[in-house]
This record gives C-alpha cells, sequence and structure tokens, in this order.
C-alpha cells in the first residue's frame, strides 16, 4: 500500500511538465489538421486532470496544519496559471499549422 501510494504520488507531480510540454504541440498538430474545435480539448482535459489532482492532494493533507493547504492552493494556482499561458500561446501555433496547411497541396 505504502509502495502504491509513493508511485501515485510520483505520477501527480512529475508527469505535468509532460503535460504542459505536449500542450504546444497539440495546437500545431490541430491547425495542421484544420480543426479549431479540436482546439479546446488538450486544455479542457488538462484543466480536468488539474481540478482532479487538487482533490488527490486535498484529501492527502486532511485536516493539517495552514501551510499544508496552502501548499494545495499554490499548487493549484500555479498549474491553472501555466495552463492558461500555455493555451495563450499556443494559438499562434494552432494558425501556423493552419497556415502550413494550406500551403501544402491538397492530396
Amino acid at each position: 500500500m505504502l509502495w502504491e501510494n509513493q508511485v501515485e504520488a510520483v505520477v501527480l507531480f512529475h508527469i505535468m511538465p509532460r503535460i504542459f510540454a505536449s500542450l504546444p504541440m497539440a495546437s500545431l498538430l490541430i491547425g495542421l489538421l484544420g480543426q479549431a474545435t479540436l482546439l479546446l480539448l488538450p486544455p479542457a482535459l488538462t484543466a480536468l486532470y488539474v481540478l482532479r489532482r487538487d482533490r488527490i492532494i486535498r484529501r492527502r493533507v486532511g485536516r493539517a496544519a495552514w501551510p499544508s493547504d496552502g501548499f494545495a492552493r499554490h499548487v493549484l494556482v500555479d498549474d491553472l496559471a501555466r495552463l492558461i499561458c500555455v493555451t495563450l500561446l499556443g494559438l499562434p501555433l494552432f494558425f501556423a499549422g493552419y497556415a502550413l496547411r494550406m500551403m501544402l497541396p491538397a492530396a
């Protein structure tokens, strides 16, 4: 049981940089596909994961002292702010992918 909790904690904190790194590439690929409606999907799924992770962190903190609750708030706000920034930076990549799609000859 202890080992499972350690693995879960590692996954909770080490997967987020990989998710944030994949969002700009997802925007570029969605632009290449020319599907603007899909542009909402990666940030929405990431937001769901961030909120789920916040609930797990808060459940682990439980009735601990204020610093632990402050840490949970800090993690949530930091992740949501980073998500907003990465999403906004992905918009030009979407348009670049869409422009590249328009330049490529139709198959």
